[in-house]
């Protein structure tokens, strides 16, 4: 019996079958990897009730969005002028908004209820 390095015969049946197979091994990594699911946010019909708010009330969901955000440094005291925009690149509705003083500010609301505000002149 010649002595192959393997200490049992199931070893070498096992070494005899994959043995072959070894020159595969590197196409394994090849290919583009599968995709990550994407993470959705479930909706919650956030926008549609704000949507369905009256201008005035709808007006109070945006200045609370622009004073939480912190970017405005206390220059917006009040809504003067709410404009709807086109939606932003993700579909979510987009206001102008313009206070006392000028200052204007642009708010992406999700569905999630998290605002984006930016100056309008970002946009």
């Amino acid at each position: 019996m010649r002595n192959s390095g393997c200490r049992t015969t199931v070893a070498c049946g096992m070494i005899r079958h994959l043995l072959p197979l070894l020159p595969l091994l590197p196409l394994a990594a090849c290919g583009d990897p599968a995709p990550a699911p994407r993470a959705t946010p479930a909706e919650t019909g956030y926008i549609a009730k704000v949507q369905a708010l009256s201008p005035r009330e709808r007006e109070g969901v945006l200045f609370r969005a622009i004073q939480s955000g912190g970017g405005d440094n206390g220059r917006c005291h009040e809504v003067t002028r709410v404009e709807s925009m086109p939606p932003a690149k993700t579909g979510q509705p987009t206001w102008r908004v313009t206070c006392t003083g000028g200052g204007q500010w642009l708010v992406v609301l999700g569905d999630n209820g998290i605002a984006q505000v930016t100056g309008a002149a970002d946009r």
